[in-house]
């Protein structure tokens, strides 16, 4: 490990959110650095932590769980649940919390007066290898995951970080050499901790920008893309800027950094290189294309670009193929939390084969971005779809004047159970939202995986 990092060693260091992926990676690395001082604070009662840690882990064995569980309550100097959550931070030298902290009202007295990092803040100051940043409103998951795959099979020690990878292997990228390339999935909510530091990735990538999680940024579309600018603004001219040359408003990044400007987009001539069933549609090619413009600075050759494009395989509500049941596909592809991303999803089928779920709840939904949806949904012969969650109320009476056949139902379970008996061989169900989970669910998670739950078990008859 960097020299550097064990200055953290002495330090009065606070953790937020001790159950979650996050906070429980941070805390497990400081005590594997051998920090002394180390309080967590979470705000759950103290009944409810092992149940919450199970919950936010369910990626990792229940002996594995225990033994955390167990490092954390045994090197800990404190532990501060919901009724005393927050005490002593006063006497904080170092504060450290996941990419969510601010969404939580229990935190607004740590919003004006400390200066909170995170693991992208540590990430930037003490890792000694290559740093690639990944960030876009869609397909930032995606694009990591290739280019990973990528070097891997190029034979580059590499490593991923970020919020879809569950647990944050952080003492294994720190105990990494120069050469060693770490790729970090970057969502706007980790971007609000860039200014903390003010450095970027050697390598950032912008995927694509547009509406969504506005209500991270006060309602402000205007926010939401300068959080994002922060993965480049800290760039030098040694670095390098890969945007997305369709995506206007990505575009408009490239007078923030100055760093060296390479373009990519779904029509680009390394599209030939892209042999892989999974990546269907032009936004997950557009993915894989920004992945070869990152390898390529790399010098990785173009046979193991194709091979490691190869071993892609779709990731949990990623245009995921889950079972086909007496001629109906069922795929979930419950990641798309907005219109475009849906619009997408639909546009990678044949037409006049697809049923869509549609699902959630929206901040201040606009009216033109769910039209536009709508008109995807008629363009392409959508047949049937069927509507549930707090978006009902404003969507329902807009695709009404679709011409697909539109059901409004209580929730998923509902959905999917009227799809299944409408739905003919050869025909797909999709769950693609459009919206955020929250409602009938705790998080994107928990709609994943009862999507999964439900079509799993349905028999062969």
């Amino acid at each position: 490990m960097t020299e550097n990092l064990y200055e953290l060693k002495n330090k009065n260091i606070h953790i937020l959110g001790l159950a979650g992926t996050e906070g429980s990676s941070l805390a497990l690395f400081l005590i594997s650095l051998g920090c002394k001082n180390i309080f967590g604070h979470d705000f759950s009662q103290q009944s409810d932590f092992v149940k919450n840690y199970y919950y936010y882990h369910q990626n990792l064995s229940s002996a594995t769980i225990s033994k955390q569980i167990k490092q954390l309550k045994n090197n800990l100097k404190a532990f501060y649940f919901k009724d005393s959550y927050l005490k002593n931070i006063t006497k904080a030298d170092f504060i450290l919390a996941p990419s969510s902290w601010f969404r939580y009202k229990i935190n607004a007295p740590l919003k004006k007066n400390y200066k909170i990092w995170n693991w992208y803040n540590l990430l930037l100051k003490y890792f000694p290898g290559t740093v690639i940043g990944v960030t876009g409103t869609a397909g930032k998951g995606t694009t990591v995951n290739l280019i990973y795959q990528i070097l891997k099979t190029a034979g580059k020690k590499a490593l991923m970080i970020g919020d879809s990878w569950q647990m944050m292997d952080l003492k294994n990228i720190f105990s990494s050499n120069k050469k060693t390339l770490v790729v970090a999935e970057v969502s706007n909510r980790t971007l609000t901790f860039a200014k903390n530091l003010k450095k970027s990735p050697k390598i950032s990538v912008v995927t694509n920008i547009t509406k969504n999680h506005l209500d991270d940024h006060q309602g402000s579309f205007n926010k939401y893309i300068a959080t994002k600018k922060e993965i480049a603004k800290y760039q030098t001219s040694h670095d390098f800027l890969v945007i997305n040359k369709n995506d206007l408003i990505s575009k408009k990044l490239k007078s923030f950094s100055p760093a060296k400007k390479i373009y990519f987009y779904s029509a680009d001539k390394n599209k030939k290189l892209i042999k892989n069933p999974d990546l269907i549609g032009e936004h997950l090619i557009s993915d894989a294309v920004a992945a070869i413009k990152v390898v390529k600075i790399l010098k990785i050759s173009t046979a193991d670009i194709i091979k490691g494009i190869k071993k892609f395989k779709s990731r949990q509500g990623r245009l995921q193929f889950i079972k086909k049941i007496q001629g109906i596909s069922f795929y979930n592809d419950a990641a798309s939390t907005r219109p475009e991303a849906t619009i997408a999803a639909i546009k990678s089928f044949t037409k006049n084969k697809l049923n869509l779920i549609l699902e959630g709840s929206r901040y201040k939904p606009e009216k033109k971005q769910f039209l536009q949806l709508i008109k995807t949904i008629d363009k392409f012969k959508v047949r049937k779809v069927a509507v549930s969650g707090k978006i009902s109320n404003f969507l329902y009476p807009l695709l009404l004047k679709s011409q697909a056949e539109i059901f409004k139902t209580k929730n998923l379970k509902e959905s999917l159970k009227i799809l299944i008996k409408k739905a003919k061989k050869d025909e797909i169900i999709l769950l693609s939202p459009a919206c955020e989970s929250f409602g009938e669910f705790k998080d994107y998670r928990e709609r994943i995986n009862s999507f999964n739950e439900f079509v799993k078990k349905l028999n062969e008859t």
